[in-house]
């Protein structure tokens, strides 16, 4: 059977379905998923779109057909404008070679040895809220404070506390025009000085000294430093036997400021937005942390003996997935749940959508860590939850960020009850990343 057009929403002439993407694309994709079905065709402006929704959809693209769809999408030329050409933007044999240089930073047992220092930044975080107590705080960006410090320490080896705020900064701008760029169809070029490009090469200058003082930095401490820098530095291809230029490097560490510091962040904020909208569910947490960790600093070992705070954090990236949309570019036409993938056109594999998908998902828009029991992820198909993507692209730093995710959850709950600040609204906003539009106000109260 020849595949047929997928069905989709009426668009505008010439400008296509661009005006309700960018007024609310989260809810233009729901809402197209429950009227349209699994695959759902857009257009903005001359570019046609597939949302595929489906986890049998969604491994066809990511997994099985995977060599058909490449990143030389629309998104990943603009991050590349940010962080260069690296493991985030990079393909083919370029993208593999970096993936074998970068992976033994990321195996378990390297993410073990960085939990003493994920513990003492939080900690530290942890003792500078006791002068913060009952008073409002903005727990999206006390997130972004620490996760940058713990990329600093565990990534680095580099103290980077007195540079937070300007990179927190340096990073809004850099990912909210990012997005901006995306927004249009067509954008201005990045060497003519428009507001928005000198607004960014600003911020990228500030990121950039940052960069190259921690690779500096980094050259002068001995060669046997265990962090993930360091084993950059040694690492040789086994094919070619060369390493990562001082380019590269740069590349690579913008895209772990960003990966590392960003995401995780912001699965974090969520994760205190929710806990504190379920107070029953924070009990649960810090009952947990109390019995398993009682007054001593967690360890790697201590994870496995904290299955709600897991959950927990599971169940936050489901709701409010960090990456909320991932896109790839048809290499070659494709057939997708019988209709038809043009030849360079993207499909959206997007977790907001399938983590809210009614057919795989009872009560979806619920908060309910008790579906990350092994009983009910059995009953789930495997794709359905993939906060850190799927197949050979699978996130690098999955592992890391889970660790990091599940110490700082229970070093939190141990400590603090968490109250949301009455009146203040909490709005998703899409962007690169998913953040709060107006960040997470709450109030810490001593248990």
């Amino acid at each position: 059977m020849t595949p047929r057009t997928a069905p989709g929403p009426h668009g505008l002439p010439v400008v296509g379905n661009l005006f309700p993407f960018r007024r609310d694309v989260l809810r233009l994709l729901l809402e197209s998923r429950d009227r349209f079905g699994d695959v759902v065709r857009f257009r903005l402006g001359p570019n046609i779109l597939h949302l595929a929704a489906h986890p049998n959809h969604v491994r066809q693209v990511l997994q099985e057909r995977a060599d058909l769809y490449d990143k030389e999408t629309r998104s990943s030329l603009r991050i590349r404008e940010m962080t260069g050409l690296g493991l985030l933007t990079a393909n083919g044999e370029t993208w593999r070679r970096e993936r074998r240089l970068i992976q033994p930073a990321f195996r378990p047992a390297a993410v073990d040895g960085f939990v003493e220092r994920m513990t003492e930044a939080t900690a530290a975080m942890l003792d500078r809220w006791e002068q913060l107590k009952n008073y409002p705080i903005d727990v999206a960006s006390e997130m972004m404070r620490l996760t940058y410090t713990i990329v600093g320490r565990t990534l680095f080896s580099t103290d980077v506390a007195s540079d937070a705020d300007d990179v927190e900064h340096a990073m809004s701008v850099l990912l909210g025009n990012t997005y901006q760029r995306l927004e249009r169809i067509v954008a201005p070029p990045r060497w003519l000085p428009t507001r928005g490009n000198l607004r960014f090469r600003k911020a990228l200058a500030a990121v950039d000294r940052v960069v190259y003082r921690i690779l500096s930095a980094r050259r002068r401490q001995p060669a046997d430093a265990h962090d993930l820098l360091s084993i950059l530095l040694r690492e040789r291809d086994e094919e070619t036997g060369t390493g990562l230029s001082d380019h590269q490097l740069r590349n690579e560490t913008i895209t772990l400021l960003l990966a590392g510091h960003e995401t995780t962040a912001n699965a974090l904020a969520w994760t205190f937005y929710l806990l504190a909208s379920h107070p029953e569910e924070m009990e649960k947490l810090r009952d947990e942390a109390t019995a398993v960790i009682g007054d001593r600093t967690p360890g790697p070992d201590d994870l496995t003996s904290l299955p709600c705070t897991e959950r927990a954090f599971k169940e936050a990236m489901r709701l409010y997935p960090p990456i909320w949309a991932m896109e790839r570019r048809a290499v070659e036409e494709d057939d997708l749940g019988g209709f038809r993938i043009p030849k360079g056109s993207t499909v959206v594999i997007s977790p907001w959508v399938t983590h809210r998908h009614p057919g795989l998902w009872k009560e979806p828009d619920r908060f309910d860590p008790g579906r990350f029991s092994a009983e009910r992820i059995e009953r789930r198909p495997p794709l359905a939850y993939l906060p850190f993507g799927a197949g050979p692209r699978f996130c690098i730093g999955g592992h890391f960020a889970m660790v990091e995710g599940q110490i700082i959850t229970a070093m939190v709950a141990r400590r603090w009850r968490l109250r949301l600040v009455p009146g203040h609204p909490v709005v998703p906003r899409p962007g690169i990343t998913l953040r709060a539009r107006d960040g997470i106000r709450i109030t810490l109260e001593p248990w």
